[in-house]
């Protein structure tokens, strides 16, 4: 019998987005079932969602201006009874600019991850995998972003501090993506590694 794994996600920018595609395709082609549902969608009803219909359970989000998309943290939050149950496997990942720098990772986990689930009270165990990832800046003719944050990014780009600023020296019609995908893909793995 297949396993069954869903794929809950609200991406600000597309990184999120693009890692949570990603991870569909791995888990199908390993033979998985999976639903993907974008967790900011109009058509999308978190709350009528069976999670216990699932044996495994994928959450990732956004960072921007420091905070999860509400969207994620509402559904996090919604499913922390299930979530502890240790029934179902559950990953959590997000994509922040403050993790691209794999020194300042570890704080982007902290500040991200273990201080939600400290205010959900969510328990750390086997059945739960976590990681931050990088993110990406895109300024290209194809980005998503909105007026409002092309010219705050364009503004980051500029800011005279390279070294602590990973936006740093982005152009117009330029896209830079800090993730690493060993990362995103070891998450992956370890995450199927758990089913056998």
């Amino acid at each position: 019998m297949s396993k069954k794994v869903l794929i809950a996600y609200a991406s600000r920018f597309g990184s999120t987005e693009e890692i949570s595609i990603k991870y569909k395709q791995v888990l199908e082609e390993k033979g998985f079932i999976v639903d993907l549902i974008n967790l900011k969608s109009r058509s999308t009803n978190p709350k009528k969602l069976n999670v216990n219909d699932y044996s495994g359970l994928l959450i990732g989000s956004g960072i921007r201006v420091s905070r999860w998309t509400k969207e994620a943290k509402s559904f996090l939050k919604a499913y922390t009874k299930q979530i502890n149950s240790g029934k179902i496997l559950v990953g959590v990942y997000l994509s922040s600019g403050e993790a691209s720098d794999p020194e300042k990772r570890p704080e982007a986990v902290e500040k991200y991850l273990l201080n939600v689930f400290n205010e959900f009270n969510i328990d750390l165990g086997d059945h739960l995998l976590y990681d931050a990832f990088g993110g990406i800046y895109d300024l290209s003719k194809d980005t998503n972003l909105n007026w409002l944050n092309k010219r705050m990014l364009t503004m980051a780009a500029n800011y005279p501090e390279p070294d602590s600023n990973p936006a740093f020296g982005i152009g117009l019609n330029q896209r830079k993506d800090l993730r690493d995908w060993d990362q995103i893909n070891n998450f992956i793995e370890i995450f199927i590694s758990k089913f056998q």
